[in-house]
């Protein structure tokens, strides 16, 4: 049974009995012991069976386990919601949803940015959508956004230096790291 299978069934179990306790979902799923049930629990990358309750009970917009996957060369991937954010730092709340095939269904750290410049043309032009990974920084040389008090910068950090992609001239002064581009659409009209 995979592991989004185990979580399906404890939703199912929660479902069924709200109450149910963590030994009795162990019984039930045949586990050595209630370690196991927080083993999957975490695995799902929610923080007990306390919030995984709310999730199934509280009749959340997108309730767990991600109801559509496929596969790709044998990795289960899930169609995920993440918060769209217009090209403007100071705005704190999404303006949309934007949906992601991602290796994992509950992901913590994603959000989706849409490019409101031409200003990085022909690389990433306005409204090209951007999911952004904020817990995923690596040594290795990744396409990035960051941002300042004006607004949110592309470049590539090379060397301790970020480098901005049409002219690889360093960016001047401080810059906030947002996150690593995992992925970028463009609609063609």
């Amino acid at each position: 049974m995979q592991y989004s299978n185990y979580l399906a069934h404890i939703a199912a179990l929660i479902k069924q009995n709200p109450s149910i306790t963590v030994r009795e979902i162990a019984a039930e799923l045949k586990f050595a012991d209630s370690k196991s049930v927080y083993y999957w629990l975490e695995k799902g990358n929610i923080r007990g069976i306390n919030e995984f309750k709310r999730m199934v009970l509280g009749g959340e917009d997108s309730p767990y386990p991600s109801p559509w996957s496929v596969e790709i060369q044998g990795e289960p991937h899930y169609l995920v919601s993440i918060p769209l954010f217009p090209w403007n730092p100071k705005q704190k709340k999404p303006v949309e949803e934007w949906f992601y095939l991602h290796n994992h269904p509950q992901p913590q750290g994603l959000l989706a940015i849409r490019v409101g410049t031409n200003r990085y043309s022909p690389w990433f032009l306005e409204n090209d959508i951007l999911i952004i990974s904020e817990g995923s920084i690596s040594e290795q040389p990744q396409w990035m956004l960051f941002k300042t008090e004006q607004g949110f910068l592309i470049g590539k950090k090379v060397n301790g230096q970020v480098i901005e992609p049409n002219t690889l001239d360093h960016y001047p002064g401080p810059l906030s790291t947002v996150g690593v581009i995992l992925a970028q659409h463009r609609r063609l009209y």
